[in-house]
């Protein structure tokens, strides 16, 4: 992160890293730039409560945190995680004033099926299912495409 922020960022340009949560405080500490944000790499559907190993949004927020990736391939594929799941948890991330960036995309197997924009549709739907025509939500998703096949996860 330092490495990073040392550089000249334009203005016109926001960079996002997404550390460990174990390495959150450290990237935090370590940012000297206001074009490098730091985010999450998940967050758990509920608010603070008795949820053993989970990280509310507001615990994020705590920490000074704006951004936070929802819907990752391996949160998908390895924690099982549902279309449903990931728009869900957006909506939470997002109603708290977060920046969500929502990934998407198929795996090798849905690829090779011929059903790379079924499953893209798909995860975009429970998403837009959630979220509907807010336009104050909508302002803070980021949509990074991450087709699953292309990097081994």
């Amino acid at each position: 992160v330092a490495a990073i922020a040392a550089h000249k960022i334009p203005d016109s340009v926001d960079v996002v890293v997404a550390p460990s949560a174990v390495h959150l405080s450290t990237a935090i500490a370590a940012n000297t730039s206001k074009q490098l944000k730091i985010a999450a790499q998940n967050v758990y559907l509920e608010g603070n409560g008795a949820w053993t190993g989970e990280t509310s949004v507001e615990m994020l927020q705590d920490m000074g945190l704006e951004y936070v990736i929802i819907g990752h391939s391996e949160r998908r594929r390895i924690m099982g995680e549902t279309d449903e799941q990931s728009a869900k948890k957006a909506k939470r991330a997002l109603e708290k004033d977060m920046t969500v960036i929502f990934c998407v995309g198929e795996t090798l197997d849905e690829r090779k099926a011929n059903r790379t924009m079924e499953v893209n549709i798909a995860q975009l739907k429970a998403l837009s299912k959630e979220l509907g025509e807010s336009k104050l939500l909508w302002k803070k998703v980021v949509i990074a495409y991450e087709p699953v096949w292309s990097i081994g996860t």
